[in-house]
């Protein structure tokens, strides 16, 4: 089957070559506009209004053909190819969400939505709470989520007592936005195992009052234990179209937000069953690249699950947590925070336990892929990676630091002198800014520094690390370019993006980081026809205005997956 695109102002983000013409692939003249960036892989050439200065593309057999002045792209296609035209709106590669949750965006949509501020305060949690019990099924714990207890009236978290008063008959259970941290009433602290008197875990902490006795707050290793206990029951407790439901509610959430590929940084084998069902159906609308969490990389490998399935699925990445959450105030950071729950934050292994973790996974031909926040644990991060690739100069398994909020100028050197892959969330700064700024004080402006990292010559991918906020790309764009918080404050002035720049984190970056940049992360014939339809240019919007660009179409494998704005493309 083949496809015109045309009508359109096309941003390729490929490296500039120049106007040659390549056998029948038509090319658009591109100037360079820029040297090539912290991606990897050079940014295209802008033309006057921002764009590469092609006219039209043409998709054959789910991949890009031809890319260029319009009549040459109709001339390399067979007679009677169908056309989309796209009354001047623009094209860019398919975006890409480089570490986000994607099951659990999914099946967190399914309960109470605790976020602010459509719930401020806990009396409107307490609501929701009763309201999501009605439908909960037999056996199911009622769930909400996505509160952040400092933009809670009460500038606190909810209490077991205040969860027992809205569910008083059965467990129920709120997470954190962070996913770090949750609140269970009394029900669920029994079910859990948690009781009064026992002793913090090495990889976590429990909420306590005056008295000792458990408030109903669990951060980090035991609130993970939870959440992976309660997803594994709830998918298991499914139908095989009960679980498609699950991964199609997230895939279309994605879809409409212009995503084609993401990383799923928390899977886990009853997920990637779930996945492969939804494979199989035809029902994926991104492809996904699995992270699979460390201790269940025995099993997956035991399952034969592993590697790259399909087009759309593959599980070839290790995701280990060296620390907490920024937003729970559990990261692990020298010095000390300034706000509860105070400390310095949270290890889960050893400096020696994390290093063996990583040689054994590299040796094992796995991505490996590590949660680092606070300075303290990228740094002890760093030590690990050093250890293991020494003798293997440029980081060739692409390992990587996830999130990195607090990498420092002497971390950013030694993570660029070894070649560590970055992934980070610039949507962070607008979301959940203004409590970075309170925990961290002074430093607070050294935070998410994308501008030096790109300078460092590290390779940067953009995500978002949703549910935690937005899985939008444009509000992640926006933020790399303004750093504006909810509050208005600029955090860190000085390391604001150009666009093309902040763009590239979403498109030829997520591609490295993923290990796909030879088939996505830019619009170059032979690449599959992965691409985004947006109403304007993000790289000539006022920057301000760039979370409120319309998504009109959504393209993975030159086939729709969101169609949002009366964009007709030709059925099957």
């Amino acid at each position: 089957m083949e496809l015109i695109v045309e009508d359109a102002e096309f941003v390729t983000m490929a490296p500039a070559r120049g106007s040659e013409a390549r056998g029948s692939e038509a090319r658009g003249s591109e100037a360079r506009g820029s040297e090539a960036g912290a991606t990897g892989s050079g940014t295209a050439g802008r033309g006057a209004a921002g764009s590469s200065g092609a006219q039209g593309m043409l998709v054959r057999d789910g991949r890009i053909a031809a890319i260029g002045p319009a009549a040459a792209v109709r001339a390399a296609a067979a007679p009677g190819a169908a056309t989309v035209r796209l009354d001047g709106a623009t094209v860019v590669p398919g975006l890409i969400d480089a570490h986000c949750h994607v099951m659990n965006v999914g099946y967190l949509a399914a309960g109470a939505d605790c976020s602010q501020p459509s719930a401020p305060d806990i009396a409107a949690i307490q609501a929701r709470l009763r309201a999501a019990a009605a439908p909960t099924p037999a056996g199911s714990w009622v769930t909400g989520s996505g509160y952040v207890e400092y933009k809670l009236a009460e500038q606190r978290h909810p209490t077991r007592a205040e969860l027992d008063a809205a569910v008083p008959d059965r467990p129920a259970v709120i997470y954190h936005t962070s996913l770090h941290a949750c609140v269970l009433n009394s029900a669920a602290l029994r079910e859990a195992g948690f009781a009064d008197g026992q002793p913090d875990p090495p990889d976590g902490a429990f909420g306590r009052d005056e008295q000792g006795r458990l408030t109903g707050v669990v951060f980090e290793g035991p609130m993970f234990r939870v959440f992976a206990d309660r997803l594994r029951d709830d998918l298991a407790g499914m139908d095989a179209a009960a679980r498609g439901r699950v991964v199609r509610r997230a895939g279309q959430r994605l879809a409409s937000l212009g995503i084609t590929a993401a990383c799923d940084a928390d899977l886990r084998c009853p997920t990637l069953a779930a996945y492969a069902e939804a494979d199989a159906d035809g029902a994926l609308s991104q492809r996904i690249y699995g992270l699979t969490v460390h201790d269940q990389v025995d099993e997956l490998v035991r399952s034969g699950m592993g590697g790259r399935r399909s087009g759309r699925l593959a599980a070839q990445a290790v995701k280990i947590w060296a620390d907490g959450g920024m937003s729970s105030r559990t990261a692990a950071i020298h010095g000390t925070y300034p706000v509860p729950p105070y400390g310095s934050g949270i290890m889960y292994f050893e400096p020696a336990e994390l290093t063996a973790m990583v040689r054994d996974f590299d040796a094992r031909g796995f991505q490996v892929c590590v949660h680092a926040q606070g300075d303290r644990a990228i740094e002890i991060t760093l030590d690990a990676y050093a250890r293991v690739l020494a003798g293997k100069p440029g980081n060739p398994g692409r390992h990587r630091i996830e999130h990195g909020g607090a990498m420092y100028p002497a971390l950013t050197a030694r993570a660029a002198e070894l070649g560590i892959v970055l992934v980070s969330q610039p949507g962070f700064l607008s979301g959940l800014g203004d409590g970075f700024a309170a925990a961290f004080g002074d430093q607070a402006d050294q935070l998410y520094a994308f501008r030096s990292w790109r300078q460092a010559g590290i390779t940067v991918a953009g995500s978002s690390d949703a549910p935690v906020i937005t899985p939008d790309p444009l509000t992640g764009i926006r933020d790399a370019i303004v750093r504006r918080t909810a509050g208005g404050r600029v955090l860190g002035p000085d390391e604001r993006l150009a666009a093309r720049d902040a763009l590239a984190l979403y498109t030829a970056g997520g591609a490295y980081a993923m290990r796909r940049e030879s088939e996505i992360g830019s619009l170059e014939p032979g690449k599959l026809a992965d691409f985004t339809v947006l109403d304007r240019n993000p790289l000539t919007v006022d920057p301000e205005q760039i979370a409120g660009i319309q998504v009109l179409a959504t393209v993975v494998d030159g086939a729709p997956t969101h169609r949002g704005g009366g964009v007709a493309f030709p059925e099957g």
